[in-house]
Protein backbone atom coordinates (compact mmCIF):
# COMPACT_ATOMS: atom_id res chain seq x y z
CA UNK A 1 0.00 0.00 0.00
CA UNK A 2 1.44 3.43 -0.96
CA UNK A 3 -0.18 5.34 1.77
CA UNK A 4 -3.71 6.35 -0.24
CA UNK A 5 -5.91 5.33 2.33
CA UNK A 6 -4.21 6.86 5.24
CA UNK A 7 -3.52 10.01 3.57
CA UNK A 8 -7.38 10.34 2.88
CA UNK A 9 -7.73 9.86 6.44
CA UNK A 10 -4.93 12.45 7.30
CA UNK A 11 -6.78 14.87 5.48
CA UNK A 12 -9.95 14.49 5.66
CA UNK A 13 -12.18 17.30 4.60
CA UNK A 14 -10.07 19.99 4.82
CA UNK A 15 -10.16 21.86 1.77
CA UNK A 16 -6.99 22.29 -0.50
CA UNK A 17 -5.27 25.17 -1.53
CA UNK A 18 -6.79 26.81 -5.00
CA UNK A 19 -7.64 22.87 -5.59
CA UNK A 20 -10.31 21.99 -8.57
CA UNK A 21 -12.46 19.38 -8.17
CA UNK A 22 -13.16 17.70 -4.19
CA UNK A 23 -10.75 17.12 -1.52
CA UNK A 24 -9.47 12.98 -2.08
CA UNK A 25 -10.37 12.61 -5.59
CA UNK A 26 -7.74 11.99 -8.08
CA UNK A 27 -8.46 14.88 -11.06
CA UNK A 28 -8.24 13.73 -14.47
CA UNK A 29 -5.92 14.85 -17.02
CA UNK A 30 -8.07 16.87 -19.67
CA UNK A 31 -6.78 16.13 -23.32
CA UNK A 32 -7.03 17.87 -27.02
CA UNK A 33 -10.11 16.00 -28.67
CA UNK A 34 -8.38 13.12 -30.22
CA UNK A 35 -5.44 12.48 -28.78
CA UNK A 36 -3.83 9.64 -27.48
CA UNK A 37 -1.98 9.02 -23.67
CA UNK A 38 2.29 9.10 -24.21
CA UNK A 39 3.91 7.26 -21.30
CA UNK A 40 7.21 6.98 -20.99
CA UNK A 41 9.37 5.08 -18.15
CA UNK A 42 12.25 6.66 -16.98
CA UNK A 43 13.76 4.16 -14.04
CA UNK A 44 17.02 2.36 -14.89
CA UNK A 45 18.01 -1.56 -13.93
CA UNK A 46 21.72 -0.55 -12.50
CA UNK A 47 23.89 2.80 -11.87
CA UNK A 48 25.47 2.67 -15.15
CA UNK A 49 21.82 2.97 -17.05
CA UNK A 50 21.08 5.63 -14.11
CA UNK A 51 23.93 7.46 -14.83
CA UNK A 52 23.39 7.60 -18.48
CA UNK A 53 19.82 8.81 -17.43
CA UNK A 54 20.76 11.31 -14.74
CA UNK A 55 23.61 14.01 -14.63
CA UNK A 56 24.49 15.63 -11.57
CA UNK A 57 25.01 19.25 -12.95
CA UNK A 58 25.45 20.56 -9.75
CA UNK A 59 28.14 18.50 -9.07
CA UNK A 60 28.74 16.04 -6.42
CA UNK A 61 27.24 18.72 -3.58
CA UNK A 62 27.13 16.90 0.31
CA UNK A 63 29.04 13.60 -0.57
CA UNK A 64 25.51 11.41 -0.73
CA UNK A 65 25.77 7.87 -1.64
CA UNK A 66 23.58 5.95 -4.28
CA UNK A 67 22.74 2.16 -4.55
CA UNK A 68 20.28 0.64 -7.06
CA UNK A 69 18.80 -2.37 -6.23
CA UNK A 70 15.39 -4.25 -7.68
CA UNK A 71 14.75 -0.68 -9.31
CA UNK A 72 14.40 1.06 -6.52
CA UNK A 73 17.40 4.26 -6.15
CA UNK A 74 18.21 5.10 -3.40
CA UNK A 75 20.27 7.92 -2.11
CA UNK A 76 21.79 8.53 1.78
CA UNK A 77 23.13 11.69 3.32
CA UNK A 78 23.21 11.35 7.26
CA UNK A 79 24.14 13.62 8.79
CA UNK A 80 24.28 16.46 6.00
CA UNK A 81 27.55 18.02 6.26
CA UNK A 82 27.07 21.15 3.85
CA UNK A 83 26.92 25.07 5.34
CA UNK A 84 26.94 26.91 1.65
CA UNK A 85 25.77 30.25 3.07
CA UNK A 86 26.07 31.79 -0.11
CA UNK A 87 22.85 31.74 -3.02
CA UNK A 88 20.73 28.61 -3.05
CA UNK A 89 23.66 25.94 -3.06
CA UNK A 90 22.95 24.99 0.38
CA UNK A 91 19.42 23.87 -0.47
CA UNK A 92 20.82 20.90 -2.73
CA UNK A 93 22.36 17.65 -0.92
CA UNK A 94 22.15 15.69 -4.12
CA UNK A 95 20.47 16.52 -6.72
CA UNK A 96 20.36 14.19 -10.39
CA UNK A 97 18.60 16.18 -13.54
CA UNK A 98 17.29 13.89 -16.52
CA UNK A 99 19.33 14.05 -19.95
CA UNK A 100 15.95 14.23 -21.60
CA UNK A 101 13.53 16.64 -21.89
CA UNK A 102 9.91 16.15 -22.14
CA UNK A 103 7.60 18.44 -24.09
CA UNK A 104 4.66 20.45 -22.71
CA UNK A 105 1.54 20.06 -24.95
CA UNK A 106 0.62 23.58 -26.35
CA UNK A 107 -3.34 22.01 -25.78
CA UNK A 108 -2.78 19.66 -22.62
CA UNK A 109 -0.62 18.34 -20.25
CA UNK A 110 2.38 16.68 -18.74
CA UNK A 111 2.80 14.70 -15.67
CA UNK A 112 5.64 13.53 -13.81
CA UNK A 113 5.55 10.88 -10.67
CA UNK A 114 6.96 8.94 -8.96
CA UNK A 115 7.25 6.35 -5.64
CA UNK A 116 8.86 7.92 -3.03
CA UNK A 117 10.00 6.59 0.43
CA UNK A 118 11.25 9.62 2.98
CA UNK A 119 13.04 9.05 6.17
CA UNK A 120 14.64 12.47 7.32
CA UNK A 121 16.39 11.72 10.87
CA UNK A 122 16.88 14.72 12.88
CA UNK A 123 13.94 16.99 11.60
CA UNK A 124 11.63 18.00 13.67
CA UNK A 125 8.71 20.22 13.90
CA UNK A 126 9.00 23.40 15.65
CA UNK A 127 13.01 23.94 14.93
CA UNK A 128 13.75 27.82 14.49
CA UNK A 129 16.98 28.84 12.20
CA UNK A 130 19.04 31.91 13.42
CA UNK A 131 20.81 34.27 11.13
CA UNK A 132 21.82 37.82 10.76
CA UNK A 133 21.05 40.18 7.64
CA UNK A 134 23.90 40.70 6.23
CA UNK A 135 25.86 39.16 3.05
CA UNK A 136 26.95 36.32 2.40
CA UNK A 137 29.48 34.71 5.52
CA UNK A 138 28.35 37.53 7.84
CA UNK A 139 26.70 35.74 10.07
CA UNK A 140 29.85 34.70 12.37
CA UNK A 141 31.21 37.81 12.41
CA UNK A 142 30.46 39.68 15.99
CA UNK A 143 28.71 42.45 15.03
CA UNK A 144 26.86 43.94 17.09
CA UNK A 145 25.01 46.26 14.88
CA UNK A 146 23.93 43.28 12.72
CA UNK A 147 19.77 42.58 13.09
CA UNK A 148 18.80 39.06 14.03
CA UNK A 149 16.83 36.84 12.02
CA UNK A 150 14.87 33.96 13.62
CA UNK A 151 12.34 31.53 12.02
CA UNK A 152 10.72 28.41 12.56
CA UNK A 153 11.56 25.76 10.22
CA UNK A 154 8.77 22.90 8.72
CA UNK A 155 10.63 19.30 8.71
CA UNK A 156 10.34 19.17 4.77
CA UNK A 157 12.40 22.45 4.77
CA UNK A 158 15.03 20.87 7.15
CA UNK A 159 15.18 18.36 5.17
CA UNK A 160 13.03 16.18 2.38
CA UNK A 161 13.49 13.77 -0.33
CA UNK A 162 12.38 15.75 -3.77
CA UNK A 163 11.07 15.32 -7.52
CA UNK A 164 11.33 18.22 -9.27
CA UNK A 165 9.86 19.66 -12.60
CA UNK A 166 12.05 22.48 -14.18
CA UNK A 167 12.01 24.52 -17.14
CA UNK A 168 15.04 25.74 -17.46
CA UNK A 169 13.86 28.57 -20.04
CA UNK A 170 11.94 30.54 -17.86
CA UNK A 171 13.03 29.53 -14.54
CA UNK A 172 9.50 27.95 -13.75
CA UNK A 173 10.02 25.06 -11.28
CA UNK A 174 7.61 22.53 -9.62
CA UNK A 175 9.04 20.28 -6.56
CA UNK A 176 7.26 17.70 -4.04
CA UNK A 177 9.15 18.01 -0.50
CA UNK A 178 8.58 14.62 1.05
CA UNK A 179 9.89 14.15 4.64
CA UNK A 180 9.45 11.48 7.22
CA UNK A 181 6.04 12.46 8.83
CA UNK A 182 5.14 15.31 6.66
CA UNK A 183 4.84 16.83 2.63
CA UNK A 184 4.25 20.12 0.80
CA UNK A 185 3.77 21.21 -2.92
CA UNK A 186 6.48 24.30 -3.65
CA UNK A 187 6.13 26.48 -6.66
CA UNK A 188 8.83 28.85 -7.86
CA UNK A 189 10.64 30.89 -10.32
CA UNK A 190 14.63 30.99 -10.40
CA UNK A 191 16.33 34.37 -11.33
CA UNK A 192 18.26 34.09 -14.17
CA UNK A 193 21.64 34.71 -12.04
CA UNK A 194 20.88 30.60 -11.03
CA UNK A 195 19.79 29.38 -14.44
CA UNK A 196 21.30 31.37 -16.65
CA UNK A 197 18.80 31.20 -19.25
CA UNK A 198 19.29 34.17 -20.84
CA UNK A 199 22.93 33.09 -21.88
CA UNK A 200 21.43 29.55 -22.53
CA UNK A 201 22.00 28.50 -26.38
CA UNK A 202 18.98 25.94 -26.06
CA UNK A 203 16.58 28.81 -24.66
CA UNK A 204 16.47 31.26 -27.97
CA UNK A 205 14.54 33.93 -26.55
CA UNK A 206 14.35 33.35 -23.15
CA UNK A 207 13.89 37.14 -20.77
CA UNK A 208 15.92 38.27 -17.72
CA UNK A 209 13.87 36.73 -14.82
CA UNK A 210 14.73 39.46 -11.90
CA UNK A 211 12.94 39.99 -8.57
CA UNK A 212 9.90 41.23 -9.85
CA UNK A 213 9.35 37.63 -11.57
CA UNK A 214 10.95 35.44 -9.23
CA UNK A 215 9.26 33.81 -6.02
CA UNK A 216 9.51 30.57 -4.02
CA UNK A 217 5.94 29.45 -2.15
CA UNK A 218 5.26 26.50 -0.08
CA UNK A 219 1.80 25.81 -0.94
CA UNK A 220 0.43 23.88 1.52
CA UNK A 221 1.85 21.03 4.42
CA UNK A 222 0.71 17.84 4.73
CA UNK A 223 0.47 14.93 7.02
CA UNK A 224 1.95 11.39 5.56
CA UNK A 225 2.09 7.78 6.78
CA UNK A 226 6.22 7.24 7.78
CA UNK A 227 8.04 4.53 6.24
CA UNK A 228 5.91 3.72 3.17
CA UNK A 229 6.08 4.47 -0.42
CA UNK A 230 3.92 7.69 -1.32
CA UNK A 231 3.45 8.01 -4.88
CA UNK A 232 4.22 11.81 -5.34
CA UNK A 233 2.89 13.22 -9.11
CA UNK A 234 3.18 16.83 -10.32
CA UNK A 235 0.66 17.93 -13.55
CA UNK A 236 1.28 21.14 -15.62
CA UNK A 237 -1.77 21.66 -17.97
CA UNK A 238 -1.96 24.35 -20.38
CA UNK A 239 -5.05 25.41 -22.82
CA UNK A 240 -6.73 28.48 -24.28
CA UNK A 241 -3.79 30.47 -22.94
CA UNK A 242 -4.30 29.29 -19.65
CA UNK A 243 -1.84 27.24 -17.64
CA UNK A 244 -1.87 25.30 -14.41
CA UNK A 245 -0.01 22.73 -11.89
CA UNK A 246 -1.80 20.14 -10.08
CA UNK A 247 0.16 18.49 -7.52
CA UNK A 248 -0.90 14.94 -6.32
CA UNK A 249 -0.01 12.28 -3.82
CA UNK A 250 -0.95 9.02 -3.93
CA UNK A 251 -3.65 9.68 -6.26
CA UNK A 252 -5.64 12.52 -3.96
CA UNK A 253 -5.10 16.40 -5.20
CA UNK A 254 -3.19 18.06 -2.78
CA UNK A 255 -3.29 21.71 -4.68
CA UNK A 256 -4.19 23.17 -7.75
CA UNK A 257 -2.29 26.36 -8.52
CA UNK A 258 -3.38 28.71 -11.41
CA UNK A 259 -1.64 31.39 -13.61
CA UNK A 260 1.78 29.69 -13.23
CA UNK A 261 4.18 32.28 -12.55
CA UNK A 262 2.13 34.92 -10.99
CA UNK A 263 3.15 34.61 -7.23
CA UNK A 264 0.20 32.78 -4.92
CA UNK A 265 0.08 35.97 -2.70
CA UNK A 266 -0.57 38.34 -5.45
CA UNK A 267 -3.18 36.05 -6.86
CA UNK A 268 -4.93 36.58 -3.41
CA UNK A 269 -5.10 32.69 -2.73
CA UNK A 270 -3.92 30.82 0.96
CA UNK A 271 -1.20 29.44 1.40
CA UNK A 272 1.47 28.80 3.90
CA UNK A 273 3.12 31.41 4.54
CA UNK A 274 6.54 31.09 3.02
CA UNK A 275 7.47 33.06 1.53
CA UNK A 276 6.13 36.41 0.42
CA UNK A 277 6.83 37.85 -3.29
CA UNK A 278 8.28 40.81 -3.42
CA UNK A 279 7.13 41.55 -7.10
CA UNK A 280 4.20 40.68 -9.22
CA UNK A 281 5.15 38.26 -11.14
CA UNK A 282 4.08 37.15 -15.13
CA UNK A 283 0.95 34.73 -16.45
CA UNK A 284 4.17 31.97 -17.92
CA UNK A 285 0.93 29.83 -20.08
CA UNK A 286 2.15 29.17 -23.69
CA UNK A 287 5.99 30.11 -23.09
CA UNK A 288 6.80 26.84 -21.37
CA UNK A 289 7.98 24.14 -24.11
CA UNK A 290 9.43 21.65 -22.23
CA UNK A 291 10.54 19.79 -18.75
CA UNK A 292 13.65 18.67 -17.45
CA UNK A 293 12.52 15.79 -14.57
CA UNK A 294 14.72 16.01 -11.42
CA UNK A 295 14.80 14.18 -7.97
CA UNK A 296 17.42 14.67 -4.88
CA UNK A 297 17.85 15.41 -1.05
CA UNK A 298 17.39 19.25 -0.08
CA UNK A 299 16.85 21.24 2.64
CA UNK A 300 15.19 25.01 2.25
CA UNK A 301 16.30 27.03 5.71
CA UNK A 302 16.79 30.18 3.69
CA UNK A 303 15.37 33.27 3.78
CA UNK A 304 13.97 34.35 0.38
CA UNK A 305 15.54 35.54 -1.93
CA UNK A 306 18.33 33.57 -0.90
CA UNK A 307 20.96 36.23 -1.30
CA UNK A 308 20.06 37.58 -4.77
CA UNK A 309 22.44 39.77 -5.72
CA UNK A 310 24.95 38.30 -3.66
CA UNK A 311 28.42 37.47 -4.14
CA UNK A 312 29.85 34.40 -2.35
CA UNK A 313 32.25 35.00 0.55
CA UNK A 314 35.99 33.98 0.22
CA UNK A 315 39.04 33.63 2.54
CA UNK A 316 39.48 37.40 2.99
CA UNK A 317 35.96 37.71 4.59
CA UNK A 318 32.06 38.03 3.22
CA UNK A 319 30.66 38.51 0.50
CA UNK A 320 29.13 42.22 -1.11
CA UNK A 321 25.11 43.03 -2.04
CA UNK A 322 23.63 44.89 -4.44
CA UNK A 323 22.53 47.42 -3.05
CA UNK A 324 19.16 47.50 -4.40
CA UNK A 325 18.93 43.45 -2.93
CA UNK A 326 20.95 43.89 0.39
CA UNK A 327 17.93 44.31 2.93
CA UNK A 328 16.86 40.82 2.47
CA UNK A 329 19.91 39.26 2.30
CA UNK A 330 20.41 37.08 5.24
CA UNK A 331 23.38 34.86 6.11
CA UNK A 332 22.86 32.01 7.88
CA UNK A 333 26.06 30.20 10.16
CA UNK A 334 26.76 26.16 9.13
CA UNK A 335 26.17 25.02 12.32
CA UNK A 336 22.54 26.33 12.09
CA UNK A 337 22.12 24.90 8.24
CA UNK A 338 23.52 21.55 9.49
CA UNK A 339 22.67 20.46 13.09
CA UNK A 340 22.56 16.76 12.44
CA UNK A 341 19.74 16.28 10.22
CA UNK A 342 19.93 13.98 7.09
CA UNK A 343 17.19 12.27 4.57
CA UNK A 344 17.42 8.95 3.21
CA UNK A 345 15.26 8.71 -0.07
CA UNK A 346 13.97 5.59 -2.00
CA UNK A 347 12.44 5.96 -5.92
CA UNK A 348 11.07 4.06 -8.05
CA UNK A 349 8.60 3.82 -10.98
CA UNK A 350 9.82 7.63 -12.71
CA UNK A 351 7.12 7.99 -15.24
CA UNK A 352 6.39 10.80 -17.54
CA UNK A 353 2.78 10.72 -18.79
CA UNK A 354 1.73 13.20 -21.59
CA UNK A 355 -1.98 13.52 -22.83
CA UNK A 356 -2.37 16.32 -26.09
CA UNK A 357 -0.17 18.11 -28.52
Amino acid sequence: MRGQDGLRRLLGAATAVVVVGCPGTASPATAAPGSRPSVVRYDSADLAEYERKWSNIYGPLDGATRSLDGGVLTVSDVPFKTGVDYSVYDHLKYMAVSNRTFPAPRQGSVEFSVDITARTPGATGGHVVHGRYGPPGSATLADPTARLYASPVLEGQQAAVVLNMIDFCTGQLFDWFVSGTRAFPLIERLPSTVTGNTTNPDCPGATEVGLDRAYTQIVREVPITPGVPHRAAIRYRQAGGHASVTYLLDGVVVARVDRVGVPLDRQGVPYTGSYPSLGAGEPLAGRIRSFSMAHGLFSLLDAFPFQYGCTPPDATGPGACDPRYAPWSVSIAPAERAFGQGAIGSFRDFTVRTVGR
